[in-house]
């Protein structure tokens, strides 16, 4: 009764706390729409990753680089206790060409929510995540080469330090996405950066009424200052907000292990791992793994492999007895399918 009584204040407490460090958030912070726990690129081209960079840094938000086609089972085991914590809103950036709606098929089974920012090609996508991070528009945009890797990884660097929005565009001239893009930011001045820039995108910037400035080509600091430093203060509501988003999944997590079933979804387990976690649910939950071998028909070399890897999703536990481990079940499982 007691453990009740404590965790029911805690929550109200904590509850309390959250809506005052709310009020007393930067207006820019709740200006900021679009938040989200985590950024999903794919990981065989660093493009995307790159133009996600500032806005990574702009919401305190990792980026995960994945196999555009499919989740493998290191990514999900990851991903799950990531949502363990109450992390569960995923951007995507790219469309399905660039992330199959396989993956983010299985992002839904594993309980997030997802959305997804991308264009039919890399110009596009920088535009689209450029005008969603940034709806009221930016007085300075950072434009690079969608074709030079290193200009857009320098631009993203300028970006990520003066809290500004990332378009890309052709070597050559500016592409239609990029003249989307700048016609609904409406910014003043454009920081051109790069090499794979040229001549003639500066005058054609110019011509369309922007000012401009070429990171690398010009003398002098560019003519845009860096954010101001807030005062300490939004800082310590900003730890108070991550330590709530810490603690009360973990609050909950105790709560739901005493009062109820800590069920894991089938999702979560390959073949072989299902086949395992049976024979030890066949056995009460609790079986000397020497005994595994006969059980599943597995090597022991095998059985071993997937007792670690079961392990390493906290779905089990190991204690030595004598010369041999009893694995144990430490969470309910739902072999359903």
């Amino acid at each position: 009764m007691k453990n009740k009584v404590w965790i029911s204040l805690s929550l109200l407490i904590l509850l309390a706390v959250s809506l005052v460090s709310f009020t007393l958030l930067p207006v820019n912070a709740q200006e900021n729409k679009q938040q989200y726990d985590l950024i999903i690129v794919r990981n065989d081209d660093l493009i995307d990753y790159i133009v996600a960079l500032p806005y990574s840094k702009l919401i305190n938000a990792p980026i995960l680089p994945v196999d555009p086609q499919m989740l493998d089972d290191k990514t999900k085991a990851q991903l799950y206790s990531y949502a363990q914590l109450g992390w569960r809103k995923i951007l995507i950036v790219g469309n399905s060409n660039a992330i199959s709606k396989e993956v983010e098929d299985e992002l839904l089974s594993l309980g997030f929510s997802v959305t997804r920012i991308g264009g039919a090609v890399r110009t596009e996508t920088a535009e689209k995540l450029a005008v969603a991070f940034y709806p009221e528009g930016s007085n300075t945009v950072v434009l690079a080469s969608a074709m030079d890797y290193g200009s857009a990884l320098a631009a993203a660097k300028f970006a990520m330090e003066y809290q500004l929005p990332l378009l890309l565009t052709l070597e050559n001239d500016l592409s239609e996405f990029t003249i989307i893009g700048l016609k609904k930011l409406h910014p003043r001045l454009v920081i051109m950066v790069g090499t794979g820039l040229n001549e003639t995108i500066e005058k054609r910037l110019q011509e369309m009424g922007y000012e401009t400035y070429w990171l690398g080509h010009q003398i002098g600091p560019p003519p845009v200052s860096k954010p101001e430093k807030e005062s300490p203060i939004p800082w310590v509501v900003i730890g108070a907000v991550l330590s709530l988003a810490i603690a009360v999944p973990i609050i909950l997590y105790w709560a739901k292990k005493k009062w109820a079933a800590n069920r894991v979804p089938i999702e979560v387990l390959t073949e072989k791992e299902r086949i395992v976690v049976k024979a030890i649910l066949e056995k009460g939950g609790k079986v000397k793994q020497e005994d595994l071998p006969e059980l599943t028909g597995y090597s022991r070399p095998t059985v071993s492999r997937i007792v670690q890897e079961l392990e390493k999703k906290q779905l089990v536990t190991r204690e030595k007895i004598g010369k041999t481990f009893i694995v144990k079940l430490i969470k309910e499982i739902n072999l359903k399918e």
